[in-house]
């Protein structure tokens, strides 16, 4: 047999080659399982966590579509969780700013109402809560001049 095929010869499967593809394919199915063992861990396990200006702290867990209606002296805040993430809803606020944050979902992400000293935190059930001490202030602070 004459051509390009002519000296191509079969390779043996050796050990070394056994244990390359071994070896790969352990890496492979690793990757897989951790992938999707980080799909499995969206809304299981983590908990919203609202403080409000009262001292109080409402748990709502990520896993469990529900809505908070949380009213203060401060005024009223009405935060929800939908399919693993929270978002504040509405609020009586001025300029709605902890509206427009959006929705949060990821351990140490926050949503702060400042105006209703009021904030949400995302935490790992069983992890501990932080703490903040809001002194809101009726007066507007000019902060542009910090930017020029």
């Amino acid at each position: 047999m004459t051509g390009e095929f002519a000296s191509t010869k079969t390779k043996a499967l050796t050990p070394a080659n056994v244990i390359v593809a071994v070896v790969i394919l352990a890496v492979l199915v690793g990757s897989c399982l951790f992938a999707w063992s980080a799909t499995q861990t969206t809304g299981g396990g983590l908990m919203a966590v609202v403080h409000d200006s009262d001292g109080k702290t409402h748990e709502l867990p990520l896993d469990h579509d529900t809505q908070l209606t949380v009213t203060t002296d401060e005024g009223t805040n009405v935060i929800a969780v939908q399919n693993g993430e929270v978002v504040m809803v509405d609020a009586d606020c001025d300029g709605h700013d902890c509206i427009q944050q959006g929705a949060i979902s990821a351990p140490g992400t926050q949503i702060i109402c400042l105006p209703h000293q009021l904030w949400i935190e995302i935490v790992e059930d069983g992890q501990a809560q932080g703490e903040m001490n809001v002194e809101a202030t009726p007066e507007t602070q000019q902060f542009d001049t910090l930017a020029r």
